[in-house]
């Protein structure tokens, strides 16, 4: 009895899976995403860290890097002075099948080279390699706009709580469509998610 006991507390441990925080670096090398390439199962997490000058992150379809997706995520644009910023934006993944390809909305970062993915596919054209050459062909660089983007909110991390905006300054957490596979989660301190 206490060994089936055991047995069965043993499995339940066993079947439940610790969730993961993921880091990518955004702009500390130049223009790149560090890692540019990530795996990341279901319940984990993606956090971004900013370093100087200015980036952001928006999703996009694989087609059409460059360009905002409908309801895709977006960072909104946070300038760093120097060294790490303390405004961090991070993602829940909910469908580690679906692949969430990003780029830099700042200038022609994205064209530069500033793109990313999560959860790419392990085989077929749709890699990293071929999604940073379309990138390279992109006539211009968007950024999302509030119609185009649920969310967008970031706080600043000063001590006085004022938060700045990216595609919808409310003053409160944002949402992130499901349909995306992520949930737009703040982090600052206070973390905020939601689903819809």
């Amino acid at each position: 009895m206490r060994f089936s006991t055991f047995a069965v507390a043993t499995s339940a441990l066993a079947g439940s899976a610790i969730a993961a925080d993921h880091i990518v670096v955004a702009g500390k090398s130049g223009l790149t995403f560090e890692p540019a390439n990530i795996t990341a199962a279901e319940g984990d997490t993606v956090t971004f860290k900013f370093w100087p000058k200015s980036h952001s992150v928006a999703q996009s379809a694989f087609a059409t890097p460059c360009e905002p997706m409908k309801d895709g995520f977006w960072s909104g644009f946070v300038p760093v002075a120097q060294g790490a910023s303390n405004t961090t934006f991070q993602i829940k993944i909910t469908n580690a099948s679906q692949p969430l390809w990003y780029y830099c909305s700042r200038a022609s970062h994205c064209q530069d080279g500033m793109v990313g993915v999560i959860n790419a596919p392990a085989s077929g054209n749709k890699t990293i390699d071929a999604y940073t050459k379309l990138a390279k062909n992109a006539t211009e660089n968007k950024s999302p706009t509030s119609a185009q983007a649920l969310g967008g909110m970031l706080m600043n991390g000063s001590s006085d709580g004022n938060a700045t905006g990216g595609a919808a300054d409310t003053g409160a957490a944002s949402m992130l469509s499901a349909s995306t596979g992520a949930v737009f989660t703040v982090a600052m301190g206070m973390v905020a998610s939601f689903m819809l």
